[in-house]
């Protein structure tokens, strides 16, 4: 079904959105959230389309904030209705259109409750972007492919399942291993991420790749790139563009801005693609502290590229990264700033990861950088991720907190996070009021904001809940969605994700990586790379589904210490008494274990914990313990 991939003929270039494809009644003016371009639909609207000599095909993609399936789309394109359960978050849906048709009708059958959206009394249902017209027969095959398994997915979700017969929608992929910034930035693990990717390192990604991971890659609809490397350097890299644009494909990559040529740019337009740049500084003088002296050009990198583009809301989406550290929580205030000047879609701000190996320590331009001092304490996180709020709602520049995954910072650390934005208010307090020329304010409508994946990141709209929660146990998501929830009623109308996990990542997403296959960009390897299709429904994945179905973090959760949900379930003492014991003598046995060059946890943590799980293991199970006697009398492994 791909066309372009070995053996087959290219497929051909799509153009841009059809201009052709006119919005009737029923559809609202443009707006800008999720840094893009969306439209509103009420719950009934027409599509106008000029009549062709052949056959064709209307794609677009659309948002629910239903997650239960309930929510149903029906499109009329001449005799035939066709009615598709819309999944949470953006989905691509594609239909057939006869040669003559020239007026397609969009039917939903509920609206987004009006609780969720009290300042705008519009009706509205569904939001939708990117609507086309195009011949690509293999291309819409895909798409219907993509959807058909989103939906699955959602329904597996809905159910509880730990098995799943639908794939990852978000796959993790690792385009390249190479990098143009030497030495590494300060706060780059590259020595340690290279010795875990092994004899792994050097092995291409091309075509064969994606042909060998089969329905992984037919079946999802976003793509990843987690790679310690720079893609840019790809030699192949224009012919895998062309791959992910045939199938539909949202690809997020994290390149470092510095070899954006004329001829990278060119190649990036109009392609759905979420750039993360990573920049962590407002000025060349701290830029040069963590990297080296090149960020004047790569400013002037980005306004080409973003001027290319046409500025916010168009393709490729250009997101600035902030990563707040010791050196350079001083220039929040300055990046923010900065991404308004630049027109970047949205700033990304992204803590430093809490690391219990890393001992990189740096002297870079004059400045000594010792990473395990450069990491800001939660008090320091919590005040960083308000501050940035405040600013950003002030210059009309779309943020996106890391911190919030798993709910949000401002509704799970009011009384602090209110205090950081109190003293924004404070600072601005004599200024001249903030004005933004490139942008207009945001929606009041658009409430709901979506992660990474695509899918309704959902946040508590009654903290007090929480609490009376039978402790200790994670708090799962509530039907609300909203990233001011703090606006809405307490009572609000289902949207069918009261009983979800607090995560959601060993459903959605799966990371083939050289370094490993991971559930999580932010836990450990639980294959190698090649041994991919044995992960996705191993027994450690559904312990771990098993676990978050019971409000509870598995043991591999726990050791994912960065986890913005582990943090913050830390933080708020939601964990159970043994898990936060775990947790503490962690942070205190670290030090310790850097201290020492690791010696203590190969010689006294790990074979402790081997001990520990398997006196687990034969207490719990005796048929473990009657193949140990056997293997031990014959002299032969033990028989699984």
């Amino acid at each position: 079904m791909r066309p372009s991939l070995p053996g087959q003929p290219e497929s051909p270039v799509l153009p841009p959105p059809a201009p052709e494809v006119l919005f009737g009644d029923g559809f609202y003016e443009e707006e800008r959230e999720d840094a893009g371009t969306f439209r509103w639909m009420q719950p009934h609207a027409v599509l106008h389309i000029p009549p062709d000599v052949s056959d064709r095909f209307l794609e677009f993609g659309v948002l629910s904030e239903y997650r239960d399936l309930t929510q149903t789309l029906t499109i009329s394109a001449g005799a035939t209705d066709v009615s598709y359960p819309l999944a949470a978050g953006w989905g691509p849906l594609s239909i057939p259109l006869l040669a003559e048709a020239t007026i397609v009708t969009l039917t939903v059958n509920k609206a987004f409750p009006r609780e969720y959206h009290p300042p705008d009394s519009r009706q509205l249902a569904v939001r939708l972007r990117s609507v086309r017209v195009h011949g690509d027969a293999a291309r819409h095959a895909a798409l219907l492919r993509q959807y058909d398994n989103l939906v699955l997915n959602q329904r597996e979700i809905a159910d509880g399942r730990t098995v799943l017969q639908s794939t990852p929608p978000n796959l993790g992929i690792d385009l390249h291993g190479a990098c143009n910034v030497k030495p590494p930035c300060v706060y780059c693990e590259w020595d340690g991420s290279k010795a875990m990717e092994g004899e792994h390192a050097s092995v291409p990604f091309t075509r064969d790749t994606l042909r060998d991971w089969g329905a992984f890659f037919d079946n999802s609809t976003t793509l990843i790139n987690c790679s310690i490397g720079e893609p840019f350097m790809m030699k192949n890299l224009d012919e895998l563009l062309d791959v992910f644009r045939a199938e539909g494909k949202v690809l997020q990559m994290t390149p470092n801005g510095q070899i954006l040529t004329d001829r990278n740019i060119q190649k990036l337009l109009g392609l759905p693609i979420d750039l993360y740049v990573s920049l962590d500084a407002a000025t060349a003088e701290t830029y040069a502290k963590l990297r080296n002296d090149r960020f004047e050009s790569l400013l002037r990198n980005l306004r080409r590229l973003i001027e290319a583009k046409g500025g916010r809301g168009g393709l490729p989406r250009v997101h600035v990264v902030f990563m707040p550290m010791r050196c350079n929580l001083h220039e929040l205030d300055a990046f923010v700033r900065l991404a308004a000047d630049l027109q970047a879609d949205r700033l990304v701000l992204r803590p430093l990861n809490y690391s219990e190996t890393t001992t990189l320590d740096w002297q870079r331009s004059g400045y000594h950088f010792d990473y395990n001092q450069e990491l800001l304490s939660f008090d320091d996180l919590v005040r960083a991720s308000a501050r940035a709020a405040a600013l950003c709602e002030r210059l009309h520049v779309e943020l996106a907190d890391q911190m919030d995954f798993g709910g949000s910072m401002r509704e799970t650390f009011g009384e602090a996070f209110e205090a950081g934005v109190e003293d924004v208010a404070t600072d601005v307090a004599d200024a001249e009021p903030a004005t933004d020329p490139v942008s207009a304010p945001l929606p009041a409508a658009a409430l709901v904001a979506l992660d990474a994946g695509g899918a309704v990141a959902v946040a508590l709209a009654n903290p007090s809940a929480v609490e009376a929660e039978p402790a200790p146990v994670i708090a799962r998501n509530d039907a609300s969605a909203g990233a001011d929830v703090t606006s809405l009623p307490t009572a609000l109308p289902s949207l069918g994700g009261e009983h979800e996990p607090a995560c959601l990542e060993p459903w959605k997403s799966m990371y083939i990586l050289r370094r490993g296959v991971l559930p999580c960009c932010y836990g450990g390897a639980l294959a190698p790379m090649e041994e991919y299709r044995t992960v996705w429904n191993s027994p450690k994945m559904q312990a771990i589904r098993t676990a978050l179905l019971r409000g509870k973090l598995h043991s591999y959760c726990l050791e994912a210490v960065s986890c913005p949900i582990v943090r913050k379930a830390q933080e708020t003492r939601r964990l159970p008494m043994h898990q936060r014991a775990i947790l503490r003598g962690r942070h205190l046995w670290n030090p310790i274990n850097r201290a020492f060059g690791g010696w203590p946890n190969r010689f006294v943590y790990h074979p402790l914990k081997r001990t520990a799980r398997r006196v687990r293991r034969a207490a719990t199970d005796p048929v473990y313990v009657s193949r140990k006697i056997v293997s031990r009398l014959t002299g032969r492994p033990p028989q699984a």
